[in-house]
């Protein structure tokens, strides 16, 4: 029971530690054997060998059993169009390795080479077209088990791409013996976005209407309005029922176009707010247009004494920003609205 208690710890290990572990340990174990099959036990049985044997018999089954499964994580990589980023990924080894006993590539899911390096050579001959020319590697890192690529021009078509990274790892003693074998090492998701860079908000007084737009972005933009309230500015969040937004990519450049539509409700509101969202980007654009018939008019209703007074008071609200409601906290000024 003790045998399969140590096992079980390797379940809170990596894939690669994992590995190396069990490369570590069969190495040990094989020595052993015949350290002690040559020196104690020739010619005659030997015990301790057996139990030796015995133990790197359940030490490699319980390695083919967690290195077999499928435990690479995914990770997502956010960019922009023509912003270079960096897809990570990193090897773990033993220790400081000679990139002459290296070798990894990185493809797509349809198979396609981004970027080959073996046994201390790039392999550029391996790279598929598309990709020439725009992956760059970190030799200086490499020795470390950094095998990231950094990706120069991402387009629209590679938004969604998935990237695998393979490679293996000999060991230092010439051999073709692998510490770490052919495996994947890393799974990463491209998500690339165009930011909308404008919104424009016009309000109607006399019907009550307010319409919003924005344009040439990408991914579809996530649409909010919002509705202050004079009495204790408190938001009110309009019910996605009460709004109607149409939004449309160019058939040739794929970029969104977007207009949503309200009609203001009766209240005490001092305020309506349009809040166009970039999901992958992670950042929104907000347009926010003071009332004034509105609001007169419910305090008219309620008795208010001085609307010049009121009217008079400044007002926190009339700017157009740039933050990211979906994340509490961030904020960042962008200019006035006319």
């Amino acid at each position: 029971m003790q045998q399969w208690a140590g096992i079980s710890k390797l379940l809170y290990l990596s894939k690669q530690e994992i590995a190396l572990l069990c490369a570590s340990s069969l190495c040990i174990f094989d020595e052993l054997s015949i350290f002690f099959s040559i020196y104690f036990c020739f010619p005659l049985r030997c015990v301790m060998s057996e139990l030796i044997l015995s133990r790197m018999f359940i030490i490699s089954v319980a390695c083919f059993l967690l290195l077999g499964s499928d435990v690479t994580g995914v990770l997502y990589v956010n960019t922009t169009v023509g912003e270079s980023t960096v897809l990570p990924c990193n090897l773990m080894l033993p220790a400081t390795t000679d990139l002459k006993h290296l070798r990894f590539y990185w493809q797509d899911e349809r198979e396609q080479v981004l970027y080959s390096f073996n046994e201390g050579k790039e392999m550029p001959e391996h790279v598929n077209k598309l990709y020439r020319d725009r992956i760059t590697a970190f030799p200086q890192d490499m020795t470390g088990g950094n095998i990231s690529v950094k990706f120069e021009y991402p387009t629209l078509e590679d938004n969604h791409r998935v990237f695998r990274v393979f490679g293996a790892v000999f060991d230092s003693r010439g051999t073709k013996r692998f510490i770490i074998g052919h495996s994947e090492i890393c799974q990463l998701t491209l998500h690339v976005a165009v930011p909308y860079e404008h919104i424009s908000l016009t309000v109607n007084e006399e019907t009550m209407t307010a319409v919003c737009t924005t344009r040439r972005g990408f991914p579809e933009p996530l649409v909010e309005w919002r509705l202050q309230n004079h009495s204790d500015n408190t938001q009110h969040l309009l019910d996605p029922q009460d709004v109607n937004t149409t939004a449309a990519p160019d058939p040739q450049d794929h970029l969104y176009s977007l207009t949503s539509t309200i009609v203001i409700p009766g209240g005490p509101y001092q305020s309506v707010a349009c809040l166009v969202h970039n999901p992958t980007l992670n950042v929104t654009l907000i347009a926010t247009h003071v009332l004034n018939k509105d609001v007169k008019r419910y305090l008219e209703l309620m008795g208010a004494k001085s609307w010049d007074a009121l009217h008079r008071r400044p007002s926190s609200l009339s700017t157009l920003d740039r933050w990211s409601p979906f994340v509490p906290g961030s904020h960042v000024s962008a200019g006035i609205n006319p």
